[in-house]
């Protein structure tokens, strides 16, 4: 839902006050609305999937408890492919990682697109 130009003025005006009273605060506030994302679920699924792979090759191993060599070396295979997939999961993927990082674009926060908005339809009106 949009918000209305007088909506829209007193969060700016907010945002200006918090700015002046607080700039750390503010600066904070900035920061930490691009480190908390949710994590992408395209890395989840890479994960899980790791994770299914790296138990599946550990079964293996103990199934092949003939060689003792070859049991060991699946077992640790196996583990490290289970340690990557939990790791992936877990993880946030940097913003040079991401397709608009590598597309060359900035990514603005939220707070930067609405003033750029704001601007534009304020200019727009004069």
């Amino acid at each position: 839902m949009a918000l209305s130009e007088r909506e829209q003025q007193v969060l700016r005006d907010l945002e200006e006050q918090l700015n002046d009273e607080d700039p750390s605060l503010a600066e904070t506030m900035q920061h930490a609305e691009t480190t908390f994302r949710r994590p992408s679920p395209r890395r989840v699924g890479a994960g899980v999937a790791l994770l299914l792979v790296g138990l599946t090759v550990v079964i293996g191993g103990v199934a092949a408890g003939s060689s003792s060599v070859v049991s060991i070396l699946l077992g640790v295979l196996g583990f490290a492919l289970a340690v990557w997939g939990v790791t992936l999961m877990l993880s946030r993927p940097n913003s040079k990682n991401t397709a608009a990082g590598s597309r060359g674009a900035k990514r603005s926060s939220f707070m930067e697109r609405q003033s750029e908005r704001w601007e534009r339809r304020r200019d727009g009106q004069n």
